[in-house]
């Protein structure tokens, strides 16, 4: 299983190989099938940019999910501008809603959907148990750079 980080914002600075290694942990315990996955780092901009042209709706937002499964991989579309705003309004860090965001993202290529409340309590409940396995294995703290 291979995660490719990719980093088109400029405003933080990402610890790319911790990314890497924490979704790359992530995958693993979600029972992935996946080959490849691209998690993109993006700009409210440039994510706004995206949802238009792949959702048709205007504005940015936090995560946007691509599955491939044809490929047997999949892209995550992060705003890490929209990690840090969040992040400020929940009361966390940067760097863990970051990590909140990829783990959300594989749990929707692997069929966790968040559109009808039962849903969502069930994926909410996989975050947080990934998420706590995630702070047990790596200081995730790290993963924005200061």
């Amino acid at each position: 299983m291979t995660v490719f980080v990719r980093n088109l914002q400029r405003s933080t600075r990402i610890d790319r190989e911790l990314l890497s290694r924490v979704a790359t942990l992530a995958l693993e315990w979600v029972g992935s099938r996946r080959d490849t996955i691209g998690v993109i780092l993006v700009n409210d901009r440039q994510m706004a940019e995206f949802n238009e042209k792949f959702h048709a709706t205007t504005g940015a937002t936090d995560i946007l999910t691509f599955d491939y499964p044809e490929l047997a991989s999949g892209d995550l579309i992060i705003s890490v501008e929209r990690a840090s705003a969040q992040a400020k309004r929940y009361h966390t860090t940067g760097a863990r809603e970051l990590a909140l965001y990829v783990v959300h993202g594989i749990l929707h290529l692997h069929g966790y959907d968040d559109r009808h409340p039962r849903q969502r309590r069930r994926m909410r409940a996989a975050e947080r148990r990934v998420l706590g396995r995630l702070g047990n294995a790596f200081d995730l703290g790290k993963l924005v750079r200061l």
